[in-house]
């Protein structure tokens, strides 16, 4: 387990780095710059987290902004990461963000190159993978994985900036290739996609949002509609479309409690290739079901299939705050509760009941839109624990 030294220092260096993005499991949201009308800022940072997923993550992230006249809160963003784990993993972007830059809408635009030696799979249904007793290093569960890929997207609010409905439209492109195992899940089974080739999709969405702050939200919430189709006219080399209903809620119970509520449903359609049952689509992907975007307490993509839907409930507490660096720092805490399961055609997917846990429990540090989170989880199905250390609350 990290210090608290090292928590306190990871959190005053995660307040500038890149454009704001999707959450996801590798990327930190960080605080945007103080509004400018010329000029640039730069900075670059180290990168240092761990999970039970992925083991320590380590490496570096750097970011620059170009400030102009009538764009806020910047006319150009440009980040940049390069990260490691210690169980053979890579995640590397370059991203750009233009906010304002076509009229009123934003574009977004990432070049990603992903590698895993150990990438989970565990066969598709609720009730996969009934040998398996918790060694996620073992080979029969693993396959190797590397995935170039890019996306761009488009996103605006068409009725104004304060207005909470927003649109997006994008593009997603990724080539997956796919090394099993001999004696491996992946190789008896030779699922849709064991070929692994290129990706192509398309995409659009629409939200309603009313939180009071994206980052660190204590009231209101978003709600989001998301597709997304894939085919050879897309430069996909499977036939498939995907729908994501997401529906995220806040209330404040008094000035240190509030309740944080999720949930969502994923249904995948067509020639849905195996790597692409365990993902979520929206404007913030998920994995699932299990591990820390998903179920915590449950292995990473434990549980896969063509449908997915898990909820999150969090009781979040604010327990003190301080200086640091000239910034208020609020220290806090959270008692959570997941659950999840997916549907999958032509296999057994248990009654309709079984749903799987994870509950936990975990420490929050927020300096202005940087958010620290430790969570320590547990499946009550299994007994084994999992411990996540991360930027930017779960949802």
């Amino acid at each position: 387990m990290l210090t608290t030294a090292l928590l306190l220092t990871t959190l005053a260096t995660a307040t500038a780095a890149a454009p704001s993005a999707p959450a996801s499991a590798t990327t930190a949201p960080v605080e945007e710059p103080k509004k400018k009308e010329r000029g640039a800022d730069a900075i670059v940072l180290p990168l240092l987290s761990y999970n039970s997923d992925m083991g320590f993550t380590y490496g570096g992230v750097a970011g620059a902004y170009l400030y102009a006249p009538g764009h806020t809160p910047y006319q150009h963003g440009i980040a940049l990461q390069a990260m490691f784990t210690s169980r053979g993993q890579q995640s590397h972007y370059l991203r750009y963000d233009g906010p304002q830059l076509i009229g009123p809408m934003r574009l977004e635009l990432r070049l990603e190159y992903r590698r895993e030696l150990r990438s989970p799979f565990y066969g598709p249904g609720n009730v996969s993978a009934q040998d398996f007793r918790g060694d996620e290093n073992e080979e029969r569960f693993n396959y190797k994985r590397g995935s170039p890929g890019a996306w761009l997207r488009l996103r605006g609010r068409p009725f104004g900036e304060t207005h909470p409905f927003q649109s997006y439209v994008g593009y997603s492109w990724r080539y997956t290739e796919v090394d099993s195992f001999e004696a491996s899940v992946l190789e008896e089974l030779k699922p849709v996609g064991i070929e692994g080739g290129p990706t192509g999709q398309l995409s659009a969405g629409v939200l309603w949002d009313t939180r009071d702050n994206e980052t660190d939200p204590s009231r209101g919430g978003v709600e989001e509609l998301g597709l997304r189709v894939s085919g050879s006219a897309t430069g996909s080399r499977y036939q498939y479309a995907g729908v994501t209903l997401s529906e995220r809620r806040y209330w404040k119970l008094n000035s240190r409690f509030l309740v944080a509520q999720r949930l969502t449903l994923d249904v995948l359609f067509g020639e849905v290739p195996f790597f692409e049952w365990v993902n979520t689509g929206g404007v913030s992907t998920s994995e699932g079901i299990g591990g820390m975007s998903s179920v915590r307490g449950i292995e990473r993509n434990r549980f896969a299939g063509n449908i997915k839907a898990f909820t999150n409930t969090e009781l979040r507490f604010r327990a003190f705050d301080f200086n640091l660096f000239k910034a208020p720092v609020t220290v806090g805490g959270v008692a959570f509760v997941d659950l999840g399961r997916v549907w999958h055609p032509d296999v057994t997917d248990g009654p309709w009941w079984r749903w799987h846990p994870g509950m936990g429990g975990g420490l929050r540090l927020t300096r202005r839109a940087a958010v620290v989170r430790f969570d320590y989880a547990i499946s009550p199905e299994t007994g084994r624990q999992r411990m996540y250390l991360n930027f930017g609350h779960m949802f």
